[in-house]
């Protein structure tokens, strides 16, 4: 993973994205980014570790003291910015100090701050891109940013200017938020870290290496933020366990947040602590009325009460708003809210949770309350939250459930109803897709007595944790072991996990038996019926049996029963869609399966919707769409941990990001998509579609070939190759033939081939005829692949999918230009790379213009072409004229030049190895130099001269 600084992990998106707006600056003028957070989330060190990856970028820096707030052009005096000349000033007295602006009653006007700012700026600019760090925006002076702003939108050198701010920053009307507004910067916002990235901190930087438990301990205590994650790990919170993490169970408080919330507090009229307090045991965003009342506030007048909750407002403590009439209060920030309920110590915690369960209006808030105050079990409570738990379950809420399961577990005083409550529990918490909170419950499972329902709770863990081998032989023995007494309803959950596992290994016909054996068990209509018959279709879409498929779907969709579950419904249909290139369909069905915030809905189905949401969108061309319904998809499973469906959210995060060039995010995706042979095949393929998209875009085919070797000789059911499902075949083809093995290559497209014409599969058929117009090119049949390629075209042409038709096009003119069709390749190139370019695949752009080139097409070139291959290969221009050159040696110069191997430039150009090795000779004498490195740097040096192009 992308670490260049020991302050910075797991931000390879944001440093892409910075990248990016560097590019724009050189090619664009200057550019500015606002990074926003919280103290502590790592804004300054992303910025150092952006600047170390940028070692010959020239770099000037400032940062912002609250206590220099005052100095007026204290900014510009660190950044170097000399003072105005006197007879510049508008002010009429002078000045003090050789390079600051004095005292305020003696200060220079703006307008020539910023005559002065920006000359300073256009010479920092002379030589190059150059990157301008202004740390705590927030607290920079009026002055500075005044004359910052005036010199930016005036400045036409290419600069990037990154400033950080934290909260105050935005506060509308703040100096920050002016200039933030003034030079239209854009605003990059860093969120917490994830799980997987707060335990490689905790290795990096204190030499921890964390269990799962203690991570997730971790990320409660200090929500992802990294300086209060390192605060606690030298704390000692690190060995916290899964005792931390139970629904109810204590919170873990840094010790800094817990000085800051009492530092508040004690500021505080006793009136207002005591709302506060009263706020922190209701949790979530109570009425101020119900606060007061717990808080005993009852004497309190209107008035009086928001006096109490304005200063606690004013302390930066509570949000206040007004709602319908009432005044509705929470605790800004979560940790702080955690802090003053640990804080007010065991008898008054209890004393005011008993008190709130007195107050409570709902069954639901009263159990809660009164779990809170228990101080030992209490076998009447228990039963109590027992029925709370079936009456959540019933509803379809098993977050809720599962809470009141592990607080029954604790209650009960017989050790067999705790044993069952735990596994229920356990069942529940996975149910709600929250595999973190499951995994401590499902350690504890383990120790209990062999039986079908303990077998079942510990396969439904491992099929969400990827454990194909394992569910496997958990559900076999669950189902063998089941009494014959057992309940309907354990018969029926242990084939609806069949189901699952069926389908992580994509075996459609156990998915499909599995299916029918839990309606059967549970009957149609029933909750775990309809669940099973959502599947249905999918069983019979994966199978290729998408008629029946379709009308299953129409059934269900048509049942009176159906009520509001229809998620599952969506996302089946969604994903049979996709499968059979309907991406209208595709595309509404699965939005639809991923409900708003403010509806209910399983968090498992909607990470399966983000997932196949977007593959929908890269397939029809809405990349950026596709990589934040992958992101966004990412964001929600990180604090849940369902490692099933984690590798498909990858993949396509990957393959955006490697096509447009952004490599270091595009390795981190694939990485965290890779999975052992333990794995589901789902999984498998997922993450070898991912690293084949890195490693294509790289043009290394030989590391797509090893991407794919698992998948070649794993044992893969017969619909791993249906069309429409898995699109890996094509690709997996083509390296085949760049690497020369026209053999196998032919070998495996056949019966791909005729199964994609005998369902009439339009993408398919494209797709692997682009591979095999290739093939025949390789083997000198021209004229055969020219007409498979226009059979290609002719397939795809009407279905919304410009990436693969663009790939098609690819194929096709590179095997033009080869075979010396230089006129009729150039217009095919040209159109793949107009669509390249529209995508924004600036891997294929550079591709596509090197292909012209060396067709000797160069006034086909774009300037879109030149940056994106500037990008890919680090060369920006070539320093002899375009003359000096062959069409043929200026491609070859290019790609040695930025570092290909003849090998990997054979490759990209489809030529041989002997023909790159006779034009580097003819290169090397034409430039007097005798090696690659004497290559590179000429054309290092001749980066100023892109214009001439």
């Amino acid at each position: 993973m992308l670490n260049p600084h020991d302050g910075v992990v797991a931000r390879a998106q944001e440093l892409s994205e910075l990248d990016a707006l560097l590019g724009a600056a050189a090619s664009s003028g200057p550019q500015c980014v606002i990074v926003e957070g919280p103290s502590g989330i790592g804004k300054t060190a992303l910025a150092d570790a952006f600047a170390a990856l940028h070692p010959d970028l020239p770099v000037r820096r400032a940062e912002g003291t609250p206590w220099e707030r005052g100095l007026r052009g204290g900014i510009l005096a660190q950044l170097g910015v000399a003072s105005p000349r006197p007879e510049e000033d508008t002010a009429d007295s002078e000045r003090s100090g050789a390079n600051e602006w004095g005292p305020e009653d003696a200060q220079p006007e703006w307008l020539s701050a910023g005559r002065a700012a920006g000359e300073w700026l256009a010479g920092l600019t002379e030589g190059g891109p150059a990157l301008v760090v202004v740390d705590a925006l927030e607290d920079a002076d009026d002055l500075s940013l005044k004359a910052l702003a005036f010199a930016l939108r005036r400045l036409r050198g290419p600069l990037l200017v990154l400033a950080t701010s934290g909260p105050a920053g935005t506060r509308p009307g703040s100096p920050a938020a002016q200039f933030t507004g003034a030079v239209r910067a854009r605003r990059l916002r860093l969120g917490p870290l994830t799980h997987e990235a707060l335990r490689e901190l905790a290795l990096a930087r204190a030499g921890v290496d964390l269990g799962p438990d203690a991570v997730q301990a971790l990320w409660r205590a200090t929500g992802g933020n990294p300086g209060l994650a390192l605060e606690a790990l030298a704390d000692g919170v690190e060995a916290l366990g899964a005792e931390m993490l139970a629904a109810e169970g204590p919170r873990a408080v840094v010790r800094s947040v817990a000085e800051r919330a009492e530092a508040a507090l004690a500021g505080l009229p006793a009136p207002s602590r005591a709302l506060v307090e009263a706020v922190s045991v209701l949790g979530g965003t109570p009425s101020a009325a119900a606060a007061a009342r717990l808080a005993r506030l009852s004497e309190v007048d209107a008035e009086a009460l928001l006096a109490a909750a304005d200063a606690a407002w004013a302390a930066g403590l509570l949000e206040c708003r007004t709602v319908a009439g009432s005044l509705q209060v929470t605790i800004r920030d979560p940790l702080v809210r955690d802090a003053v309920h640990e804080g007010l110590g065991p008898l008054r915690r209890a004393t005011l949770h008993a008190r709130a369960a007195e107050l409570s209006e709902s069954t639901r808030e009263r159990v809660r309350h009164l779990v809170a105050a228990a101080a030992m079990p209490d076998a009447e409570l228990a039963a109590a939250v027992d029925r709370l738990a079936e009456a959540e379950a019933a509803e379809g809420d098993w977050g809720a459930a599962a809470d009141a399961l592990v607080a029954a577990a604790r209650l009960h005083i017989d050790p067999a109803l705790r044993e069952d409550r735990l596994v229920r529990a356990a069942e529940a918490m996975i149910g709600a897709g929250d595999l973190a909170q499951a995994a401590p419950l499902a350690r504890q499972i383990e120790s209990l007595p062999q039986g079908a329902e303990r077998d079942a709770a510990l396969a439904y863990h491992a099929i969400h944790t990827g454990q194909a081998r394992r569910a496997g032989a958990l559900l076999a023995r669950a189902w063998e072991t089941r009494l014959p007494t057992a309940p309907a309803d354990l018969s029926a959950r242990i084939a609806q996990y069949r189901v699952l596992d069926a389908l992580g290994n994509w075996d459609g016909e156990a998915m499909l038996a599995w299916t029918e054996t839990a309606v059967r068990i549970a009957g149609p209509d029933s909750n775990a019926g309809i669940e099973a018959r959502a599947m249905l279709g999918l069983a019979l879409g994966l199978m290729g049996r998408h008629e029946e498929a379709r009308r299953a779907y129409d059934e269900l969709s048509s049942s009176a029963h159906l009520g509001g579950r229809d998620q599952r419904l969506r996302l089946g249909r969604g994903w049979v869609a996709l499968a059979v290139d309907d991406m209208d369909t595709a595309r509404l069905e699965l939005r639809a399966a991923i409900p708003p915030a403010r509806r209910p809905g399983s968090l498992r189905i909607a990470l399966w919707a983000h997932a196949w949401l977007a593959r929908a969108e890269f397939a029809v061309g809405r990349w950026d769409d596709a990589l934040a319904t992958a992101r966004a998809g990412l964001a929600l499973n990180d604090p849940v941990g369902i490692s099933l469906v984690e590798p498909v959210l990858r993949l396509t995060a990957a393959q955006v990001c490697a096509l447009r060039g952004q490599a270091a995010e595009a390795a981190e995706h694939s990485q965290h998509a890779q999975s052992g042979p333990e794995a589901y095949p789902v999984m498998r393929l997922s993450g070898a579609m991912a690293a084949a998209a890195v490693a294509e875009s790289a043009g290394d085919y030989a590391a797509v070939l090893r991407a794919f070797d698992p998948i070649v000789h794993m044992n893969r059911t017969p619909w791993v190759d249906e069309p429409g499902f898995w699109p890996w075949q094509d690709v997996y083809a083509n390296a085949l033939v760049m690497a020369g093995e026209l053999d196998r290559a032919d070998a495996f497209l056949a019966p791909l081939e005729e199964a994609a014409r005998a369902v009439g599969h339009r993408s398919t058929t494209a797709r692997l005829g682009s591979v095999r117009g290739r093939l025949l090119g390789a083997q000198g049949r021209l004229d055969e692949a020219v007409a498979v390629f226009e059979e290609s075209l002719a397939a795809i042409e009407g279905l919304p999918l410009p990436w693969g038709a663009a790939r098609v096009r690819f194929a096709y003119g590179q095997t033009l230009r080869r075979a010396g069709r230089r006129r009729d390749a150039s217009g095919v190139l040209a159109a793949a790379r107009d669509a390249f370019a529209v995508l924004g695949a600036s891997v294929y752009v550079a591709r596509c213009e090197r292909e012209l080139q060396a067709a000797g097409t160069g006034a086909f070139r774009s300037r879109a072409g030149s940056r994106a291959e500037s990008e890919e290969t680090g060369v920006h221009a070539p320093v002899p004229a375009p003359a000096a050159f062959t069409a043929q040696e200026e491609a070859v110069a290019r790609l040695v030049a930025g570092g290909r191997s003849n090998r990997e430039a054979a490759r990209e150009l489809f030529v041989s190895v002997k023909t790159v090795q006779y034009h580097l000779t003819r290169i090397y004498a034409k430039l007097g130099i005798g090696s690659r490195s004497e290559l590179a740097a000429v054309y290092r040096g001749g980066a100023g001269e892109e214009e001439a192009l």
